[in-house]
């Protein structure tokens, strides 16, 4: 696939047909005029290592409090089979998706609850077949736009690495209001290159907290699968724009299985989920809590 942005196809499951048909924008009253979002990443890891089972425990981890936007990172087509299967997902989202040849093992799904204006796939400068997906919204009337990144792996991509997120960024240059978020693979020295307008969120609201998102203190699978130690926050958000709000932010799955496999965990990276407010409800609910407290 080369470097150009290329229109991805947004698909809503019809279930009188029983399969994914082409989605329009037409959505019920209000259901794009709201005070929150809420997002999440997930590096789903590609291995065939107990692979149903792990992506089936995402899948079930997630449908618990079911995001707006999902992202996630490496996924074969087999994953996205199994995603595409789950009737909460089918009820609830549209999908936009690259996987298969033109990507390898580095296939990208974006799940949304809202409507889509607009989905693009743009691939990166790369050694490893990357690249990101933009979704285009309007929720209360205003733009938002959402970008799915996998950005190249390893130490000695760190330049390479800039070289992608330079794109990225340029690509939402002219975006009143944006979130970047899934796997950047970025270590800690890396950090300078997210300046101003994006936030890091993480380190904006739980700065005494490192977030690793692949720690094999907890995560026993991903240092089995390397056998080497591993602390890095490489799954992140970042925010630009005045409109939205992080308000928290956590990790995802943290746990094994099951306690009959104590070693196995949902990724060898752990997702990451981030509640975003409108600033003006939040200014007025900060506004209601002054006025009843005097």
């Amino acid at each position: 696939m080369r470097s150009r942005r290329v229109d991805v196809p947004v698909a809503r499951f019809d279930a009188t047909a029983n399969r994914w048909v082409p989605a329009g924008r037409t959505a019920g009253p209000g259901a794009t005029d709201r005070d929150e979002l809420v997002l999440t990443t997930f590096n789903i890891w590609f291995s065939d290592f107990h692979a149903q089972d792990r992506w089936r425990a995402i899948a079930q981890l997630l449908s618990r409090n079911p995001p707006d936007v999902m992202v996630f990172q490496e996924v074969t087509p087999e994953a996205l089979a199994l995603f595409l299967e789950q009737p909460w997902i089918r009820v609830r989202y549209r999908r936009a998706a690259v996987t298969g040849r033109a990507v390898g093992n580095y296939g990208l799904l974006l799940l949304s609850r809202l409507p889509l204006d607009r989905v693009t796939y743009t691939r990166l400068p790369t050694r490893l077949q990357r690249g990101f997906l933009v979704a285009e919204l309007t929720v209360g009337g205003r733009p938002v736009v959402i970008a799915g990144v996998h950005l190249e792996s390893g130490k000695a991509s760190t330049r390479l690495r800039e070289r992608q997120l330079g794109r990225v960024f340029g690509a939402l240059r002219r975006a009143e209001s944006a979130v970047v978020l899934g796997d950047f693979n970025m270590r800690d020295s890396e950090n300078g290159i997210i300046t101003h307008p994006f936030c890091d969120v993480w380190p904006a609201l739980r700065p005494r907290e490192d977030g690793y998102t692949e720690d094999t203190s907890i995560n026993l699978m991903r240092y089995d699968s390397k056998n080497k130690h591993r602390h890095v926050r490489f799954d992140r958000v970042l925010v630009k724009g005045d409109r939205w709000a992080p308000t928290d932010i956590e990790l995802l799955g943290t746990e094994p299985l099951s306690a009959d496999l104590p070693r196995v965990f949902p990724s060898d990276h752990f997702g990451v989920r981030c509640r975003l407010r409108r600033r003006d409800v939040l200014a007025e609910d900060v506004r209601h809590q002054w006025f009843w407290r005097r």
